[in-house]
């Protein structure tokens, strides 16, 4: 990545995780409601503002500029495709498209492609709503770690550290997306966020009440993840492996055909 595509991915990630995280370093005296209710304004602000600036580095890129932000579109449609049929519990088939694209287009493609696609699928589905600032993220981050996995080497190892890592976010993604709404979901309950409590204590209620409300639902996108990527992983990846060979965005070195 270059430094302006670095700071822009650095950038809406601190501003997301900080939106997420905010509960457990908050001062007592804040008004949880209030500061949930406003974060989900400003991280839309902050991630539309990195993501733009990153489609417009690579459209002043020559050539590759404009191929690179139409595949984006055509990968965000695809996403869009497979979330209208609606989820089975937690799991939804667009998840395969930001795993296998992020793992062969890199992590600042896998962050773009995971923000755009479920920016245009909130749209199409009727998901607008305070949580899909939050719903970006979470989907970007699993196309910026995809991107991160090992190419080289033989099938079986890339695909089944794909499947892997797909199982894992499938439970990451709802742990992760739950904290937006718990600080005043849950209220004041036993499970609750307690401002006056510190991180630790928090992280417990936080732990029960995702074990309580979210890890079977969560079990179905983690498991789907990981067949999906068994069952289409490689003729998927081989198709954008070549993709990424003719628009020289390859991050490093392919997995041989043969192996």
């Amino acid at each position: 990545m270059t430094a302006g595509r670095d700071i822009a991915v650095i950038s809406a990630n601190v501003a997301g995780a900080f939106a997420f995280v905010w509960p457990f370093a908050a001062p007592a005296f804040l008004d949880g409601d209030r500061v949930a209710a406003l974060g989900s304004g400003w991280i839309l602000v902050i991630l539309l503002a990195c993501v733009g600036y990153l489609l417009f580095l690579d459209l002043g890129r020559g050539a590759l500029g404009p191929k690179t932000v139409a595949l984006i579109g055509v990968l965000g449609a695809a996403m869009v495709a497979l979330r209208l049929p609606g989820f089975i519990a937690g799991f939804s088939a667009m998840f395969i498209v930001v795993l296998v694209a992020g793992n062969a287009f890199g992590p600042a493609f896998g962050f773009t492609l995971g923000a755009v696609g479920t920016f245009a699928s909130g749209i199409f589905v009727g998901g607008l709503g305070p949580w899909l600032p939050f719903q970006m993220v979470a989907v970007a981050w699993v196309g910026l770690g995809a991107g991160f996995l090992p190419r080289g080497g033989r099938w079986p190892v890339r695909i089944a550290s794909l499947a892997v890592y797909g199982f894992v976010v499938g439970f990451a993604f709802g742990a992760v997306m739950n904290l937006w709404s718990w600080p005043y979901i849950a209220g004041s309950s036993s499970v609750g966020w307690d401002p006056q409590a510190g991180a630790a204590a928090n992280l417990r209620h936080y732990a029960t009440y995702y074990m309580a409300t979210s890890f079977a639902w969560d079990a179905f996108r983690a498991v789907g993840n990981a067949a999906l990527v068994v069952v289409l992983g490689r003729p998927l990846l081989k198709t954008l492996d070549r993709a990424a060979r003719r628009m020289s965005l390859e991050i490093g070195p392919v997995v041989k055909e043969g192996a």
